[in-house]
C-alpha cells in the first residue's frame, strides 16, 4: 500500500487539499484502484487547521508532521503563499531523504522553494504568483504557462484546476493508464487536458467556449483506426481548417496534430495496459503504419518504450503466446 501525506497549514486552500482527499482518500477498491494510506499532517497535529475562506471551516489534521517522515508520497497542499517553519522544513527534507516523491499543488511551491527543494529546477505555480516566486527565490526557473511540471522526484502544480491535472498524471506515472482513469471516471473528469496556463490567463481568455468541438472530437476519439486531417475534423465540425486550428488553439491551448497524437498513444496505452496484442496490431488499431511508428511517438510522449511500458503497467492481460517476442 502506497503512503500519501499531505502538508496542511492554517490559511488551507480547501479545493486543492480536497483534489488530494478524492483521488487518495477514497475506498475505490471496487473499480480495481488500490487502497492508499492517507495521512493529513500538520505542525503541532493532529489539531483543526483553519483554511483561508470566508466561512469558518476547518480541516482536521489526522497526524503531526512525523506522517510525512516516511511517506511514499507527500504533498504540499495550497495555502497563502509563505515561507515554510523550521519544523516543516526539516520534515520536508527528511521525507526527500527517506526517497518521497514531493508534489506541490499551486502556492505550496513556495513551502518546496523556501525549503531548498527546488533549487535548480523548473517549476510552477498559479500565475498570479509566478513573479513573486520567481523573485523570491531566483534559484529556481519558474515556468507560468505549465499545467504541472515534472521533475522526477519533485513535482510542482499550477493553480487550483491543475491540482486535477497533476495528481492523475501523478497516479499514471506511478500505476498506469488504467487506474488513473478509473479515478478520473469516478470523478467525471478527462485523465489528461491538454494545454496550459496561458488559456487562464487574465488577458485574451473568451468569455464563452464552443460548443462545436466537442461533439466533433469525440466522433474522431472513436474512429482513431481511421485517417484524420485538419481538414476532415473541420468537416465535422462544419468550419473551415483555418477557422477550426485557431479556434481548436484558443479552446484547447494545443494543436489539432498534437491532440490527435497525444490521444493515439494514450489509446495505445490502454491496449498495452489491457491486451496481449502485438504491437503492430496496435499501431494499425491507432493509425500508424507500423510498430516502429508507433514506438517513436510513444517514446517521444511518455519517455518510455511500449515493451517498458507494457510490463511495468499491464493490468490482467494474457500473457504473449509463447515464441512471441514481447512488442
Amino acid at each position: 500500500m502506497k503512503s500519501v501525506a499531505v502538508l496542511v497549514r492554517d490559511g488551507l486552500s480547501l479545493f486543492e487539499f480536497g483534489m488530494t482527499a478524492e483521488v487518495f482518500g477514497i475506498d475505490r477498491t471496487d473499480a480495481g484502484v488500490p487502497r492508499f494510506d492517507y495521512r493529513v499532517c500538520a505542525e503541532d497535529g493532529p489539531r483543526s487547521v483553519v483554511t483561508k475562506h470566508t466561512a469558518q471551516v476547518s480541516v482536521q489534521a489526522t497526524h503531526s508532521l512525523a506522517g510525512l517522515l516516511d511517506a511514499d508520497i507527500v504533498i504540499v497542499s495550497a495555502s497563502l503563499p509563505s515561507r515554510c517553519s523550521d519544523a516543516e522544513r526539516r520534515a520536508l527534507l527528511q521525507a526527500r531523504d527517506n526517497g518521497a516523491i514531493l508534489v506541490s499543488l499551486c502556492s505550496g511551491a513556495f513551502l518546496l522553494a523556501d525549503s531548498g527543494l527546488l533549487d535548480g529546477l523548473s517549476c510552477t505555480t498559479h500565475w498570479m504568483y509566478a513573479d513573486q516566486l520567481q523573485e523570491q527565490y531566483p534559484s529556481v526557473t519558474v515556468v507560468p504557462d505549465a499545467l504541472y511540471i515534472d521533475a522526477g522526484s519533485v513535482i510542482t502544480a499550477a493553480g487550483t484546476g491543475a491540482a486535477i491535472d497533476t495528481l492523475l498524471h501523478l497516479v499514471r506515472r506511478e500505476l498506469g493508464h488504467t487506474i488513473a482513469s478509473a479515478i478520473a471516471r469516478r470523478m467525471v473528469v478527462s485523465p489528461h487536458r491538454e494545454g496550459n496556463q496561458k488559456q487562464y490567463l487574465e488577458v485574451g481568455v473568451p468569455a464563452t467556449r464552443d460548443a462545436t468541438l466537442g461533439p466533433s472530437l469525440e466522433r474522431v476519439l472513436s474512429k482513431l483506426a481511421e485517417p484524420h486531417t485538419v481538414g476532415s475534423m473541420a468537416a465535422l465540425a462544419c468550419m473551415s481548417p483555418r477557422s477550426f486550428a485557431r479556434r481548436f488553439a484558443a479552446e484547447l491551448g494545443t494543436t489539432p496534430h498534437q491532440w490527435l497524437t497525444s490521444r493515439r498513444v494514450g489509446a495505445a496505452q490502454e491496449l498495452l495496459e489491457r491486451s496481449a496484442l502485438p504491437l503492430d496490431a496496435i499501431a494499425s488499431r491507432v493509425r500508424y503504419r507500423d510498430a516502429d511508428r508507433l514506438r517513436l511517438q510513444f517514446v517521444r510522449a511518455l519517455g518510455i518504450t511500449p515493451a517498458r511500458y507494457r510490463h511495468a503497467f499491464r493490468a490482467g492481460a494474457e500473457e504473449p503466446a509463447a515464441g512471441r517476442p514481447a512488442s
